[in-house]
């Protein structure tokens, strides 16, 4: 009695296999179908009715089998026979893009995924049950995956176009996923690992740098940690890429991670990354920590004696700590590597003048002959003297910002008791 339960329990077993198998078969048949009315390039709107109700039909057909244990030799067929229905909507979407028609972005998205899932799971399958070694053997096997391979890898470029497109309509978490996932592609589908590694790809660190910009304005900053080195490889946007972290490090509070990231970034292209330098120096003179300040500055300029941005920020330091006469060489450097360095060239310019002032504050009630008086005030007049030509190179600069250079020219005159000047200069200020 067991032996006959058994047996009728094998035949019942052998035959909802045989029944899983053949949906899979007939299926395989209707995509086909569907398939060569996909192949006609115009079709007829009863056409593309019956090719959508095809589609909709088999997907339908195909679904209970992929999770049902009773199929067996046909589950990666099943896989294949979903892959190809849904690459059949995707292709739907791609030609209304090339005939320069709007397209929904988020269904046209989940349907690339929904494909390359199957690919994917189709894949598995195929090497689970020993498909790829023995295509790899024998040329004729049939193997679906092979095939698919060069589909996989369209709709990652797909992935890439989504996130574009979700970025443009501010859907930056949106935008972050599909860039996330072009990254880990070679991860997330083992179908195509070695021909999507980012280590072999060139446009990794682009992607990389879209993925970081789109993490940002989702305020997932930790996202960016993980592909900022690789962001930093895109040299177009390197700059860029460096703000990105420093901004994310920032938001999240991480006051010495930020310094710390920022002092390297400074020290690896000082000139390029003057904003990132001068909120670090802003910091340090905010908390007072002007040695910081001046060992931050140090290192740039061992790392360039030339940098614009290290000599200014040294004799910012000086001429804030009244050290005029040892700040303006500094001053002069960073001119010289930017002649159009209008905060520099101004800053010497009042370094000249506040120069002259202190030597004139010194000889206070000191009592002197006019002869002792003419040479004890010749050292002032010459450092006004020598202020007045960087004041005239900021109205050559900046013509229009008349406040900026004509008080300061005007106090220059006046010193120098160049009477006409210092008249030219009040009547350009007004009543100020």
């Amino acid at each position: 009695m067991k032996k006959l339960i058994c047996a009728a329990l094998l035949v019942a077993s052998a035959t909802a296999t045989f029944a899983q198998d053949g949906v899979v078969k007939k299926a395989r048949a209707k995509m086909e179908q569907a398939q060569d009315l996909v192949a006609q390039p115009e079709r007829k709107p009863a056409d593309e009715q019956k090719l959508q109700e095809l589609i909709s039909s088999t997907l339908e057909m195909i679904e209970p089998t992929l999770t049902s244990p009773e199929t067996k030799r046909q589950l990666a067929s099943a896989w294949d026979v979903k892959a190809n229905l849904k690459l059949f909507l995707v292709n739907g979407y791609v030609s209304k893009l090339q005939a320069g028609e709007q397209i929904e972005v988020q269904p046209f998205h989940d349907i690339v995924l929904e494909a390359v899932d199957a690919m994917e799971q189709c894949y598995k399958v195929e090497l689970e049950n020993g498909t790829i070694a023995k295509r790899q053997k024998d040329s004729d096997v049939v193997c679906y995956s092979v095939r698919n391979k060069a589909f996989a890898l369209n709709c990652r470029q797909y992935l890439a176009f989504c996130g574009q497109q979700f970025y443009g309509e501010e859907k930056y978490a949106e935008a972050e996923a599909c860039f996330v996932r072009w990254m880990d592609y070679s991860k997330l589908y083992t179908i195509v690992a070695e021909e999507t590694a980012v280590e072999n790809d060139p446009n990794a660190p682009q992607m990389a740098f879209f993925t970081c910009l789109c993490a940002y304005n989702a305020k997932d900053f930790a996202t960016i940690s993980n592909y900022i080195a690789l962001a930093k490889q895109y040299e177009e946007q390197k700059s860029q890429a460096n703000q990105l972290y420093i901004a994310a490090l920032i938001e999240q509070g991480d006051t010495a991670a930020w310094l710390e990231a920022g002092r390297q970034v400074v020290l690896e292209d000082a000139d390029n990354n003057e904003g990132i330098a001068q909120n670090i120096l802003a910091y340090y003179f905010s908390k007072n920590q002007i040695d910081e300040a001046k060992a931050f500055t140090n290192s740039i300029l061992e790392a360039d004696p030339a940098s614009r941005l290290g000599n200014y920020a040294m004799g910012t330091i000086l001429m804030n700590d009244r050290k005029f006469e040892q700040a303006i060489p500094y001053f002069d450097k960073a001119i010289e590597a930017d002649p159009t360095f209008s905060d520099a060239i101004y800053n010497a310019g009042v370094c000249y003048c506040d120069w002259g002032f202190d030597i004139n504050e010194q000889l206070a009630g000191k009592k002197m002959t006019q002869a002792q008086f003419d040479a004890a005030v010749a050292p002032v007049k010459d450092c006004y003297a020598k202020a007045e030509a960087y004041f005239l190179k900021i109205r050559e600069l900046e013509p229009d910002n008349v406040r900026k250079w004509a008080s300061r020219l005007r106090s220059v005159y006046n010193v120098l008791g160049k009477k006409a000047q210092e008249a030219e200069m009040d009547a350009l200020l007004g009543d100020e």
